[in-house]
Parts: structure tokens; sequence; C-alpha cells
């Protein structure tokens, strides 16, 4: 079954996006805070950190199922099919990295032997018990770090390309797309 297209993304999508895109941020700057920071502010970030990652992880998830049952933009008729491909790859290795980064500091924390209580009494399990050889905890953080900075390019990339768009046409397209307020009249219309 075809869903229907519409002119902006529902709701829920947007509001997912601006807060992971908030999430992100906060989490991209406790990181590095963490790994070039005072020692004494790891220790204290360190936590944070991860508990901001799972969340993120979550969200993730939870928009990545929304975006299979609510209605979607169409594609730009007019978008040259090269470009069309190279979007989809970027926002595909979007959802990629911050799936990937908060399931490669699960990992990480794992092998710490670091507390995973989230809230309360809500604690993260495990999923496996650590080897002897470390060679896992250095993939993980060779994967954790640089996928981060490949992560900040990307979403750099993307908000780039969004504005550059937008300045192109003139269309108001990121608001028109993405924006909270109202929705521009020929959205009801669809």
């Amino acid at each position: 079954m075809t869903r229907p297209a519409v002119g902006r993304y529902p709701f829920p999508l947007r509001v997912l996006h601006w807060l992971l895109a908030l999430l992100l941020a906060a989490q991209f700057t406790l990181g590095f805070a963490v790994e070039y920071g005072l020692v004494q502010w790891s220790q204290a970030l360190l936590p944070l950190h991860f508990r901001l990652g799972m969340l993120i992880l979550a969200l993730t998830v939870l928009r990545l199922c929304l975006r299979l049952v609510l209605p979607l933009p169409a594609a730009d008729p007019t978008e040259a099919p090269g470009l069309h491909r190279a979007r989809s790859w970027v926002h595909g290795l979007l959802y990629l990295l911050v799936l990937a980064l908060p399931v490669s500091g699960h990992v990480i924390w794992v092998w710490m032997g670091a507390d995973r209580t989230l809230f309360g009494e809500l604690e993260v399990p495990a999923l496996f018990a650590p080897p002897d050889d470390e060679t896992g905890r250095a993939l993980a953080w060779y994967v954790h770090v640089y996928g981060a900075w490949t992560l900040l390019g990307l979403v750099c990339l993307h908000g780039l390309a969004a504005m550059v768009r937008q300045r192109a046409r003139g269309d108001g397209f990121i608001a028109r797309r993405m924006g909270l307020g109202r929705s521009a009249p020929e959205d009801h219309a669809t």
C-alpha cells in the first residue's frame, strides 16, 4: 500500500528531527569535552554522555518507525536523479551513524565495567561479556570517535545543502518541509 504524499513532514517527525539535532549538538559537545577536557570533567561528564547516547538511540529508532507509517513529502520531480541519490545516501549515512555511535558507545561502556543505569532503576543490559582481548574495545572506540567526526561533517553538509537549496530557489524550503510553525496553504490541500 502506497502512503499519500504530503507537503511537509508530519509534526512528530519534525519535532523528533529538531530534538535530535539539539541532542546531537549537546552530545558532540559532551564527547569533545570528555575526550579533550580535563580529567575531572571527563569523570563527571562521561555518565551523562552515555545516558544521552541511549536517549538518542531510542529517539532515532522511534523516528525510523514513524517514518515507516506516516505520510512523507514526495520527492521533488525537478531534482536531478543523481542529486536525489546523493541526498538519499547522505540521509542513510546519517541514520546509520546516529544508530552506530550509541551502539559503539555501549560496547565501550560495557568493556569499562561502568554503571549502565539510565534513570532511576532503568538499566541498559550488557548484551555481552567482554573477552580478555581488548581488540573489540579498540575497534568500538575507533568507530565511536571517527564516526562522531564523520557524523558532524555529514550534519554540516546536510544543513548547508538545505540552506543552499532554499537560497537558490527562494521558496522557504526549510520552514515549509521541516518548520514547526503553521504550514503553507498548499500543505492543507494534499
